[in-house]
């Protein structure tokens, strides 16, 4: 495991008494407030996301603090519903974890997601709203922008605001004490998680984002970015209309796709991040329509 932890939990280099009164080795200082608390927060169900269980004594022993503040923690996270505590450990929240779908595959597909998804995670500033349609590719994103250590809660204020429009970004998002977590109303479609109808776009018509992610089935030229839902792509143009920057993401097996529904003309976007060749033609029509391209 590979655990960062804050200056604050490093060690104090005092002797740490133990229950017989005897002094031991200097052992880490407990981390007071609620910053330190939300970084390890954060570090621990990063792990617990992957490994499904963790022990007191593994976490300790990483983080560099006590047992008695992990069992602590672990105390909380159950309370919070984030975990269910177990003999010495904690061990996730099953169907929190299946709908938080974390990559299964290692093909060049996944690879170029990942590598759209870390750029555009680069492009959140603490404190922002930002807003997500479904897929896997925004999915990975949010994962990513969530679990970033510089994105934490202060004076009360969310490190970050997520605005989901499908139920496992949502459950991504909600997993972080840091994060403030807006989920969209309406009807889950069964495939892709996401909320569409009335109720899904009468609350969206009330919020506003500073970033859009778009996720997209196909990426053409004339026909924009599409999906495979007129109901999702209804949602999406309204996330979209309401935002000051839209990021569309896409791996080069998208371009010159056309899917069913219509979500935005290329020059809505203010960026576009693209794993994999760029087509001169779409080189060109970005260049013209003031469209940032980020190659990944």
């Amino acid at each position: 495991m590979n655990l960062r932890i804050s200056n604050s939990d490093q060690k104090s280099g005092r002797p740490d008494v133990r229950p017989d009164g005897q002094s031991g080795a200097p052992r880490a200082r407990q981390p007071a407030d609620r910053k330190d608390r939300s970084a390890r927060w954060d570090h621990v169900l990063t792990l617990l996301s992957t490994t499904k269980r963790l022990s007191v004594s593994e976490v300790a022993a990483e983080l560099e603090i006590s047992e008695s503040t992990v069992r602590r923690d672990f105390m909380e996270m159950e309370r919070a519903q984030l975990a269910r505590r177990t003999h010495g450990g904690i061990i996730a929240i099953d169907v929190a974890y299946s709908l938080a779908t974390v990559p299964r595959t290692t093909d060049e597909g996944s690879a170029q997601r990942e590598r759209v998804a870390g750029r555009a995670a680069s492009l959140v500033e603490p404190g922002q709203i930002i807003g997500f349609n479904g897929g896997r590719t925004t999915t990975s994103t949010a994962r990513r922008a969530v679990a970033r250590p510089d994105i934490d809660s202060r004076d009360g204020t969310p490190g970050l605001t997520v605005v989901c429009a499908a139920l496992n970004i949502a459950t991504e998002a909600v997993l972080r004490p840091s994060v403030r977590t807006v989920v969209l109303g309406g009807v889950a479609e069964p495939y892709s998680f996401e909320l569409t109808g009335p109720l899904a776009t009468a609350t969206m018509r009330d919020l506003w984002l500073d970033t859009m992610f778009v996720g997209t089935v196909g990426l053409d030229i004339h026909a924009g970015l599409t999906c495979n839902s007129d109901a999702e792509a209804g949602v999406t143009r309204i996330m979209i209309g309401h935002s000051r920057r839209v990021v569309g993401l896409a791996t080069a097996d998208k371009v010159g796709h056309r899917a069913l529904a219509g979500i935005c003309p290329v020059s809505v976007l203010t960026d576009l991040i693209i794993a994999g060749p760029v087509p001169d033609d779409l080189r060109a029509h970005l260049e013209e329509t003031s469209v940032r391209l980020h190659e990944v």
